[in-house]
């Protein structure tokens, strides 16, 4: 009896052991916060995330197709409907003011959009699944790369990871500052707009600046050019004619004041609604900077970066969020307007029956991208209740 009772109690010391081993959900996300990535260069996360993946043991994990992104699945008992939940894992080219012990150890590169937050989440939702199994379906854990320049979805479904499941429904979640703490947000329809950002390039000929009639100078394009993007501006979010046209950077010779410049570029960010219209606002601008180009003799080229397709929340979607956060008891703000960043969740409603929603991070947090701001860990538990809720009601009907 003794040796029996010596075995138990080794057992238990080892169950004890094991249990401290496992890493919470406010820990993941600390590791992510300190240890911050750029957009396509997410290697560390990526293998941080499969490791804590993996301990969990979730073992269809896959690497590989695009970029640093990682694609995990968790099969119910039995065969139902396959969901997607799609969490980034990218930060920004910012440096961090905190001085929380978590803080960035990168310089000039901190998590400032939430998305160590968001990762964390969907860590702590793997968890739940393993802690309790969905009785129907498949989930899939989506964790991607470079959202923040808009081109992580992208790769992605071009790699053509996900022709090999029948994709039923497709969901994320972004915090918000400036909502009230852990407030469900959410909306019918379009929830964010398109945005695209141009970069158009001016090449005229250099020249003494005692001479500029011996060469071709582009400043007076640049003035037109900027002209017309200002009279595109249609700042009224209630207009379908909603359209913001932002100067982001203006180039044009060198610091040398004896020469006449023969170089410009000039980069804008643009935002509508819906991606009809960008397309037809596009074309427009293309023409019109190319007019302007070929008055002032210069030879012109443009290029197109940072694409985030509007992002339109299906109405069956957008309703088992509603249901979700009702039975899980969490305040819900049904908004009119749709947000006016851009977010490359829109490919995958685009493709999916999906929605995105929004957590409340605070009233008086700073606001996303600000060198102050980090996610609060209250939310990782309410975003994993509500993906586990989305998924339960979804798989078992």
């Amino acid at each position: 009896m003794k040796y029996l009772l010596v075995i138990l109690i080794s057992i238990s010391t080892f169950n004890a052991l094991s249990q401290q081993k496992m890493t919470s959900a406010t820990e993941f996300r600390h590791h992510i916060h300190a240890n911050p990535e750029l957009s396509t260069f997410e290697k560390n996360t990526s293998a941080y995330v499969v490791s804590e993946l993996k301990k969990l043991g979730i073992t269809k994990i896959h690497q590989g197709f695009s970029m640093h992104s990682i694609l995990a699945e968790l099969d119910g008992v039995e065969d139902g409907p396959t969901i997607l939940f799609r969490c980034e894992l990218d930060a920004l080219p910012i440096q961090e003011e905190n001085d929380y012990a978590y803080r960035s150890t990168q310089a000039g590169v901190s998590h400032k959009c939430g998305h160590d937050g968001h990762a964390a989440t969907m860590f702590r939702f793997a968890q739940k699944l393993k802690e309790k199994p969905l009785k129907k379906g498949k989930i899939l854990l989506f964790f991607q790369s470079a959202e923040e320049i808009g081109a992580g979805a992208k790769d992605a479904i071009e790699s053509g990871i996900f022709k090999q499941f029948k994709i039923d429904y497709a969901f994320a979640y972004h915090n918000f500052a400036g909502f009230p703490m852990g407030t469900v947000i959410a909306k019918k329809g379009l929830f964010t707009p398109c945005v695209e950002s141009g970069v158009f390039e001016l090449i005229g000929k250099t020249s003494h600046a005692a001479e500029p009639s011996k060469g071709i100078n582009p400043a007076l394009a640049i003035a037109e050019i900027v002209h017309y993007f200002d009279s595109l501006n249609n700042p009224d979010k209630s207009s379908a004619d909603f359209f913001v046209a932002t100067p982001i950077h203006i180039e044009m010779g060198e610091k040398a004041y004896g020469t006449s410049a023969g170089k410009a570029s000039i980069g804008y960010t643009f935002r509508t609604w819906e991606n009809e219209r960008f397309d037809a606002m596009k074309l427009k601008i293309i023409q019109k900077v190319e007019d302007v180009a070929k008055k002032h003799k210069l030879e012109f080229s443009s290029k197109w970066l940072e694409t985030f397709n509007a992002n339109n929340n299906h109405t069956t979607a957008y309703k088992e969020i509603i249901i979700a956060a009702k039975t899980q008891k969490i305040e819900i703000l049904d908004i009119e307007k749709p947000f006016e960043f851009g977010e490359d969740f829109g490919l995958f409603t685009k493709k999916y029956r999906g929605a995105m929603f929004g957590i409340g991070s605070g009233i008086n947090q700073p606001p996303l991208h600000s060198s102050t701001f980090d996610f609060p860990d209250e939310l990782l538990e309410i975003g994993s209740s509500m993906f586990y809720q989305i998924a339960v009601q979804i798989t078992e009907k």
